[in-house]
């Protein structure tokens, strides 16, 4: 997997929920020092970009529950999006969509909050209004109804391994008992350790959960710090970017939740 060029020996706090201007990521990303990790962004940034061109901006949804994969394909879509608009001069935002519940974390609840709010004012997305606890099929099965016969394209942040993913593809249709719709993938071949490289080299917010021992979140009542991160000397928890061994991802996990991308 791909590790970074920096190192996650020094820990720094969870950098501000302040997202910036997406036309600077873009070259950012771009820029990346690091080989392996660009080429992960660039082959990303293709499937989204064919996303956007083949469905169109406003029919391009990302679905965001603030956790970690979901705020790396969050902002692979905004770069994204201001490529191709840089392109073809396609003005349509994207849109964004969460399945607020109340039974997930009060902070996880607000940085989902903060996020959407920061995109929607920037005008780089549309947020697609959710009612809390409505549930993500219910609430796909609505959205859909409304935007018939427009097929509409939903960004994942599935990755290989993770439960219930299966043998996807970077575009994969919904599953029959599902309302139809494309699920978009542009981080299937990601590695836990990607995931972070991405994040931390590239100074993007993340859930402060992740800085307190957390690796893998779901709702409260199945999700604890993970063990492979407590500290035994000192009683604390590392962070979540210092799991040495990635198969551990999800060991604070318990029963069998949906996993918070």
């Amino acid at each position: 997997g791909v590790t970074s060029s920096l190192s996650v020996a020094n820990h720094k706090m969870t950098p501000p929920n302040v997202l910036g201007d997406a036309g600077q990521l873009h070259e950012r990303l771009a820029a990346c020092r690091s080989e392996p990790l660009r080429a992960r962004v660039t082959a990303s940034l293709k499937i989204l970009d064919d996303a956007l061109r083949v469905f169109g901006c406003d029919a391009v949804y990302a679905s965001f529950n603030g956790g970690k994969d979901a705020c790396v394909v969050l902002h692979l879509l905004r770069a994204a999006r201001h490529a191709h608009r840089e392109k073809t001069g396609a003005a349509a935002p994207p849109r964004a969509i969460y399945f607020d519940a109340t039974d997930d974390f009060d902070v996880v609840r607000a940085f989902v909050r903060e996020t959407c709010d920061q995109l929607a004012n920037a005008g780089e997305v549309i947020v697609e209004p959710v009612a809390p606890d409505v549930g993500y099929v219910d609430g796909l099965t609505r959205l859909v109804e409304t935007t018939r016969p427009r097929p509409l394209a939903f960004v994942l942040g599935t990755r290989t391994g993770d439960p219930n993913c299966g043998d996807q593809r970077p575009f994969e249709p919904s599953s029959d008992w599902m309302p139809p719709f494309m699920r978009v993938n542009p981080i299937l071949d990601w590695s836990y350790g990607d995931v972070w490289a991405f994040l931390r080299e590239f100074d993007l917010p993340y859930c402060a959960l992740y800085d307190d021992g957390y690796t893998s979140l779901g709702s409260v009542a199945s999700t604890n710090r993970n063990p492979a991160l407590l500290d035994a000397a000192s009683e604390t928890y590392r962070p979540a970017y210092l799991l040495e061994d990635w198969a551990r991802e999800r060991a604070g996990r318990v029963e069998k939740p949906v996993k918070k991308k």
